[in-house]
């Protein structure tokens, strides 16, 4: 899918703690159907844990949004940074496969020992994005809205609404009194 792929087979042979930095470029990274990260440049650093790689990313890239407000497209620049684990499947040592982690939907190593950090990227991008897009044009602008029915008379005054409301409230009572036999 993308070559956002680490080798981390060698810091799987060191002690726990042991650490690797590294810098990436992609140019375009799929989020959806429709979304696209592009022009992706950032920093790993992968830290030895007991049963894998904690992985610490920080990135930067643009995606093309559609402008709830003005219905055009707008390059929208994210920063994205997160930490993960990545679990081995594959013991370094001995080449056995190793227990699935208790947490829910973990990120994994190939049994290659390859860490690809693509879907993690992916998946944390799409979480920075806004759930409604606003261009840098219209940011700033105030937004009012016109509604126009058809079909639909004036109604009554709102005064007129709650006495009418009353009138029909007293009714009842009227009524509910009589048949207790309150005056």
């Amino acid at each position: 899918m993308t070559d956002l792929k680490f080798n981390v087979a060698q810091l799987l042979r060191e002690e726990i703690g042991a650490r690797r930095d590294y810098s990436f470029t992609e140019a375009a990274l799929p989020l959806d159907e429709a979304l696209t990260l592009r022009d992706i440049s950032g920093t790993v650093r992968f830290t030895r844990t007991a049963t894998g790689v904690w992985v610490n990313v920080r990135a930067e890239g643009t995606v093309r949004l559609t402008c709830v407000r003005s219905l055009e497209e707008f390059d929208h620049p994210v920063s994205i940074a997160f930490s993960d684990q990545f679990h081995s499947v594959i013991d370094i040592f001995t080449g056995t496969s190793l227990p699935a982690p208790t947490e829910d939907d973990p990120f994994f190593l190939s049994e290659l020992h390859m860490a690809d950090i693509g879907e993690a990227l992916r998946e944390y991008t799409l979480l920075e994005l806004p759930l409604n897009p606003v261009s840098p044009a219209y940011r700033d602008q105030p937004v009012s809205y016109t509604v126009q029915s058809e079909g639909i008379e004036d109604e009554a005054d709102p005064a007129e609404q709650a006495e009418s409301s009353l009138d029909a409230l007293k009714a009842w009572a009227d009524r509910h009194n009589k048949r207790n036999g309150r005056s």
